[in-house]
């Protein structure tokens, strides 16, 4: 099986049938249930994709090691992870180590809230968790972004700890969740590239339905799928670095608003920072002295130096107003999921959070739906292009409320710093 060959899709009414017995454990069926690591965003809507063709799916919460058996009604009446966490409805729970055992297949999607060289490090403790319980006949699938030559280092450790050999004993399948929409093709990586069998053909079916993204689905070894992933992001998130960085170039407000208005669309820091974990994933993955590391390093460095000038910007807005820090309270918002994989923009707001603090003294982070006003002087910065038209819809319904003795400014975190007072 060549690189890039396309997936055959299997559309069976369920995908593992009790009554197909495929896998076989210890002599014995291993149940027909699919195990989702990792309560997080990107986990539960595999999950509710696989539960559309299949009669059951286990995910795992990796903080209270806990299994919740999701069946269709579940999903339908919990719709995202939001509700299903929130709520705290009764549902049916499977011991950790029984559902990794019983598994036939696995897919590898935690949260990760380390950054730098700790977020191998996390990875890997989650991984070894998951090893002390995987049995022979299991499919693994990995949606966590692993950079350049990470899964050789997981091949290793599953090897090591488990005693069961990648390929023959366990499938190993590596499919990092996309992040945007507009990707040309999906690049499942394939230890087994040769075995075309009827089990590993529903694997990749399996796989393929999983997707985020609805574009052509292809197979290739894991490091073909590694670079390719390792391609998308550099390739997607230096032109948009290039695009912010050259615009500052403009000395003038107004000949870098132009370039936006007529010729560039706005970006917002949270499109900015959303690629942030996989860029630092391949950075640490390569040598510091090959021209990629530059380039990788030197779009990491641009995400980070727009919280300088987010800050920068603050201040000069207070200069050319003549506010006194003092009497002014700024306010982030910046809406974030919590339970997605990537940590990396929660960690990068409580950072612009900590800087603004060095020149104000109150600064909070806020969601646009309960922010309030004060007394003092008001600096809103909009992280999201989602966050600046919900905070300005909702401060123009309540115009006729604002008090005049203080001020209600608006910046929004992208290009040009569009800034309005309300």
């Amino acid at each position: 099986m060549g690189y890039a060959e396309r997936i055959p899709i299997n559309n069976g009414s369920n995908f593992l049938d009790n009554k197909e017995k495929i896998i076989m454990h210890g002599g014995a069926p291993k149940d027909g249930y699919i195990v989702i690591y990792g309560l997080s965003t990107e986990g539960y809507e595999i999950a509710k994709k696989i539960i559309q063709q299949q009669s059951k799916v286990i995910i795992i919460d990796e903080n209270s090691r806990l299994g919740i058996v999701l069946t269709q009604e579940i999903v339908k009446e919990y719709p995202n992870i939001n509700f299903l966490t929130e709520e705290e409805p009764l549902l049916n729970l499977e011991p950790f180590d029984k559902a990794i055992i019983n598994a036939p297949v696995i897919f590898f999607a935690p949260r990760i809230r380390k950054i730098n060289q700790d977020v191998k490090n996390e990875i890997i403790q989650k991984f070894k968790e998951l090893i002390m319980y995987l049995s022979k006949n299991t499919a693994i699938v990995v949606n966590v972004p692993l950079g350049i030559g990470g899964n050789n280092e997981i091949i290793n450790l599953i090897e090591h700890q488990s005693g069961l050999i990648i390929g023959t004993d366990v499938l190993y399948y590596y499919n990092p969740v996309a992040l945007y929409k507009n990707s040309s093709a999906t690049i499942i990586g394939s230890y087994q590239q040769n075995d075309t069998n009827i089990f590993t053909n529903r694997i990749l079916s399996l796989i393929s339905r999983s997707n985020f993204v609805d574009n052509d689905t292809k197979i290739s070894s894991i490091v073909s799928a590694e670079l390719h992933h390792s391609i998308s992001i550099v390739n997607r998130y230096s032109n948009l670095i290039c695009i912010n960085e050259i615009s500052k170039l403009a000395k003038l407000r107004e000949d870098k608003k132009e370039i936006f208005d007529k010729i560039h669309e706005q970006i917002y820091f949270d499109e900015i920072a959303n690629g942030l974990f996989d860029l630092r994933i391949i950075s640490h993955s390569l040598s510091s002295s090959i021209a990629l590391s530059y380039l990788v390093n030197g779009t990491i460095k641009s995400i980070e130096g727009f919280i300088k000038s987010l800050v920068d910007e603050t201040r000069i807005q207070l200069k050319s107003r003549e506010i006194k820090a003092s009497r002014t309270k700024v306010t982030i918002l910046w809406t974030i999921d919590n339970h997605e994989i990537r940590g990396d923009k929660t960690i990068i707001r409580e950072l612009l959070e900590s800087k603004l603090r060095d020149y104000i003294a109150e600064v909070e982070i806020q969601d646009s739906e309960n922010y309030i006003p004060n007394s003092l002087n008001n600096i809103i910065i909009a992280c999201s292009k989602f966050d600046h038209t919900k905070i300005i819809d909702r401060m123009n319904k309540n115009i006729n409320q604002h008090h005049t003795n203080y001020k209600i400014i608006v910046i929004s975190a992208n290009s040009t710093f569009d800034t309005i007072e309300i």
